[in-house]
């Protein structure tokens, strides 16, 4: 078909007069019109396209100022404003062959819909530059494409590319320049063998980002044989393995390495890099080295840029730093490094000469005195959470080159005065927050600086005011003002200035919000914790996270707020919002968090539950009534859901087993009836927090919830369940082992993080032994078990034993019979324990001794017997009210003592094998007794004085062969059952 187009161009070329006409061949001008005829152009980037002269007045054409042929087709999209809307797309015609002089081609950043690189472009022979990036094609490279052998410049990165790369690339001797970063799909490796590549003799600029080389093993020996290269950029690339040492380098001429965000390697900095002592540019940043940063990074004297970022390397900076005075930017933020910061200070030539230092997230310590004012050219400071002490000096203000400075999350302390930024006029960034410093500055004082990012967060303002000095920050974007101490009302002029990130939690800011609030570019409002009060006020329709939380905010919920179609966030959680919830709420579709817990919302929820992105839902400690919705199953995608301590009744729609996604289930504290639908257990498989205490649920336990194996809360007390406690319930791998659940493709797992999602503060109220407790940031730690107050009946199942982590197991009011297991002492994590008021029987088992963190027991109110067991944690445990309520219990603490038949279960004598006692000495004394009373039983019926003292003496031992007699049946029972 190709051999077919070209025969066909070639007629139509013969039948044409190459007659260079007005500054412009006729016929190039005709190819150019056919190309422009199958493009699609919506925007008229190409209307200049008219009259006879395509070389002075065409866009993107260039001519040869000799030739007078077309020697450049510049199409590219500007990528930065409104990239989708000025993309050319359509096909690409062959008709461009006749441009036989094309040197460069560039099509990029346009939207040609997946269509394959057309082949013919391959007999392009003059190309010395092609760039068909980010342009959306798709299919193989076409091979063709090695036959450029003028190609100096190949760019097809930001393209959806099947990988796989021609090998007649490696006929481009001539390349110069091969730009190939990002071009491919990531599915499969791009490259296996990267051979073809040595035969690049010429090549200087090898850009291979973000293609799959996971498979390519010999990257680094084939590189080494590039001895002209001198950019190498494999960032992205999967690569796995990289040699730490080479025999010979042969690549010295190297200025610009670029690694990152491969590996992770774990291994040491490779020998290798020493030899390059050309490089100007290295970065190694997201790629798994490990170890310390040796001396002989100090051999590198030509570098200016190093980033070492993301790594685990260990010890300081090494001292021969101070060889390489030609460096300039620096970033080894989240390095793992640590050290006194000072020793690196002003007598170190790179230090003075420095204009980008970010070592933010490491172990430094040290102060900022002696050093930092030194750093006259400094740009970009960031030292942020680490742990850094004292006072910032004043000298800082002498920085007049600083543009960002970025000193949050350290130990630093004092005051920030207007000395401190008497000459940073060109500051653009600030951020102190969360250390211990002071900020004081006049109310008059106008800054000599417009930022556009104030961070300062948890300082105190001396005055407790809001400060005047913004009023003239004109450019402010990202404005974090949260624990500062505010107790002001807000001014009226800040509600003018042009936030779209605005943070004022944690405050006593007071006062009424503005009846509305119509930010052009506000993004993010936070107020939660102050004062506020009044209504909701009307709000930016483009906001995307609205966090009033624990203000006095009152009135209805309004609909307005459903009419912030990009809304992400919305929590008006511990306010006093009434009203009902409207249904025009589900039409926010990108909703990922909604928290109206705490308010007053009555009424029933909207039936039309259907939004898919919603992660978050808590409805809790409202007046909220009726049925839960079915609807409520479509929100496949939620993690949390909170309806607990309101008035929803009837039984569980059966659509809520489709939100398999469900990591929190609380609905707690309602009227729902019918019975726990098994599905629970069967559906909802990554369930960690599940509680349904005091509602109406009805009939058994389904053995099906001791599938769930990330289930490491579950309450189920104050209902009206019956029945056995299922044996499946010793299966709860998450109360067996320490286990951490991932939640699969959403990026969260079950840890703090989970529980603190955005700002969202997720509650569960707990009851352990008979005391509610609020938990939130520590909410993963919760290891428990409660089915108090139902009506269960049978015996605890041995296989409970197995849950080795169990913080808190109550199984109190409850119908519970049987022996407690003997191996209980096994849940050694335990620290509350609660078997009060049930059947229970027998001796408690000395394993209980065991329990070295028990804080809480109560077995009160059973048929318990026997001595009480002491040692280690159970003698700290003496309130007599633990044991009261079972008559046969002796031994400290009750105040009872044991008789010598009243021994300890494992206490040594005529044992069974299994400990417990021989029933037939207290037998033996029975059958005695019966077989002496018929003797003389004919002798009493006639003597009646005999008679009345006898039995006297029989009812006196009456009540002790009683106690005997139980004593001795339930150890035989246990015998029997063990």
């Amino acid at each position: 078909m190709q051999y077919r187009v070209l025969l066909l161009l070639s007629v139509w070329l013969l039948g044409h007069h190459c007659i260079l006409t007005s500054g412009c061949f006729e016929i190039e001008r005709e190819a150019l019109l056919t190309f422009k005829a199958a493009i699609i152009d919506t925007r008229g980037r190409l209307s200049s396209w008219a009259g006879r002269d395509c070389c002075s007045t065409w866009k993107g054409v260039v001519c040869d100022n000799n030739t007078g042929h077309v020697v450049k087709l510049n199409l590219r999209n500007n990528m930065y404003a409104n990239w989708s809307d000025y993309s050319l797309r359509g096909e690409i015609n062959p008709s461009l062959l006749v441009l036989s002089h094309l040197s460069r081609l560039d099509l990029s950043w346009n939207d040609f819909g997946g269509i394959s690189v057309p082949k013919f472009i391959g007999s392009l022979k003059s190309l010395m530059h092609l760039d068909l990036s980010g342009s959306n094609f798709s299919g193989k490279i076409p091979e063709q494409l090695g036959n450029l052998s003028n190609l100096r410049y190949l760019d097809l990165s930001d393209s959806s590319f099947i990988c796989i790369i021609p090998p007649q690339f490696s006929n481009l001797s001539r390349l110069h320049t091969l730009l190939l970063g990002g071009a491919f799909a990531f599915n499969e490796p791009c490259v296996g063998d990267l051979s073809w590549l040595s035969q690049l003799s010429s090549i200087r600029v090898l850009d291979l980002s973000m293609l799959n080389l996971s498979n390519a093993t010999d990257w680094l020996e084939v590189v080494n044989m590039l001895h002209s290269v001198t950019e190498l950029s494999l960032s992205e690339c999967r690569l796995t393995k990289i040699p730490t040492s080479l025999s010979y380098v042969n690549f010295t001429s190297l200025k610009f390495l670029d690694i990152s965000f491969n590996g992770p390697f774990n291994t040491t900095l490779p020998t290798w890099l020493w030899n390059l002592t050309k490089l100007s540019y290295l970065y190694l940043g997201n790629s798994g080295f490990h170890g310390k940063i040796p001396d002989s990074l100090g051999n590198l004297t030509s570098l200016n840029t190093l980033w070492l970022d993301s790594n685990n390397f260990e010890g300081s900076i090494p001292t021969s730093i101070q060889n390489m005075c030609n460096l300039v930017r620096i970033d080894l933020s989240s390095a793992g490094i640590d050290g006194d910061i000072a020793e690196l200070g002003p007598l170190h030539c790179p230090w003075k000469n420095m204009e980008t230092l970010i070592l933010g997230n490491n172990k430094l310590h040290g102060s900022l005195f002696g050093w930092l004012e030194e750093m006259k050219n400094l740009s970009y400071l960031d030292l942020s959470n680490n742990s850094l002490a004292g006072p910032v000096p004043t000298g800082i203000g002498r920085l007049s080159n600083l543009q960002i400075l970025e000193l949050s999350y350290n130990s630093l302390q004092g005051v920030i005065s207007e000395a401190h930024f008497a000459n940073l006029s060109n500051l653009n960034y600030l951020s102190l927050g969360s250390n211990s410093l002071i900020i004081d500055v006049d109310n008059k004082w106008i800054p000599p600086f417009q930022l556009e990012g104030i961070m300062l967060g948890s300082c105190q303002f001396s005055h407790h005011q809001f400060p005047a000095w913004l009023r003239w920050q004109m450019q402010i974007y990202n404005l974090n003002l949260s624990n500062t101490g505010i107790r002001d009302t807000v001014p009226e002029w800040f509600w003018n200035l042009p936030y779209q990130y605005l943070d004022l939690s944690h405050n006593q800011i007071r006062g009424k919000l503005p009846m509305s609030l119509q930010f052009t570019s506000l993004d993010t409002l936070i107020l939660r914790s102050n004062k506020l009060e009044g209504p909701i006020p009307s709000l930016p329709t483009m906001l995307a996270t609205l966090d009033l939380s624990e203000n006095s905010i009152s009135g209805p919920f309004l609909s307005p707020i459903s009419n912030m179609s990009q809304l992400y966030y919305l929590l008006l959680s511990s306010n006093q919002i009434n009203g009902s919830i409207p249904s025009n709420i589900c039409k926010l579709k990108y909703l990922v968090v909604l928290d109206l817990s705490n308010n007053s919302l009555s009424g029933e929820l909207p039936q039309c539950w259907n939004n898919s992105s919603l992660l978050v839902l808590d409805l809790s400690n409202n007046n909220l009534a009726g049925e839960i919705p079915p609807s409520i199953g479509s929100l496949s995608s939620l993690t949390l859901l909170h309806l607990n301590n309101n008035t929803f009744y009837g039984e569980l729609p059966l659509e809520l087993q489709h939100c398999n996604n469900l990591l929190f289930l609380d609905l707690s504290n309602n009227k729902l009836t019918g019975k726990i639908p098994r599905w629970i257990g069967e559906n909802l498989q990554d369930l960690v927090i599940l509680q349904l205490r005091s509602n109406m649920f009805v009939g058994e336990i389904p053995s099906e919830l001791g599938r769930l194996a990330y289930l490491q809360f579950l309450d189920l007390a104050h209902n009206n369940l019956t029945g056995s406690i299922p044996r499946s319930f010793g299966n709860f791998s998450a109360m067996i082992y320490h286990t951490i659940h991932s939640y699969d493709g959403k990026g969260f797992s079950v840890d703090e993080w989970t529980f603190t999602y955005f700002d969202y503060s997720n509650n569960l109220l707990v009851v352990i032994h008979g005391e509610e407790y609020q938990y939130s940031t520590t909410i993963y730690l919760l290891k428990i078990m409660d089915l108090s107050e139902n009506n269960l009946s049978g015996q605890i199942p041995e296989e409970i034993v197995a849950l080795a982590i169990l913080r808190s197991l109550n199984l109190s009011g409850n119908h519970l019979t049987g022996m407690i297991p003997e191996r209980l002492g096994d849940m050694r994590s335990l620290e509350s324990l609660d078997l009060s008021l049930n059947e229970l029987q027998g001796a408690i088992p000395q394993s209980l001794s065991a329990l070295t963190f028990l804080n809480y027991l109560n077995l009160s109110y059973n048929n318990l017997s026997g001595r009480i067991p002491t040692g280690n944690q159970l003698s700290t445990l003496d309130n007599p009210s633990i044991y009261i309520g079972n008559t046969y219990l002796c031994g400290p603490p009750t105040g009872k003592n044991c008789t010598e038949n009243e021994t300890m279960p494992n206490d040594v004598g005529n044992d069974y094998p299994d400990g417990s006692k021989s029933t037939w000495p207290y037998l033996s004394i029975g059958l005695g007794f019966v077989a002496g009373f018929w003797s003389v039983c004919g002798i009493l019926i006639f003597k009646e004085s005999w008679s009345s003292i006898y039995f006297q003496m029989i009812d006196r031992l009456y009540d002790k062969l009683y106690v005997m007699i139980v004593i001795s049946l339930r150890r035989l029972n246990r015998k029997m059952h063990g």
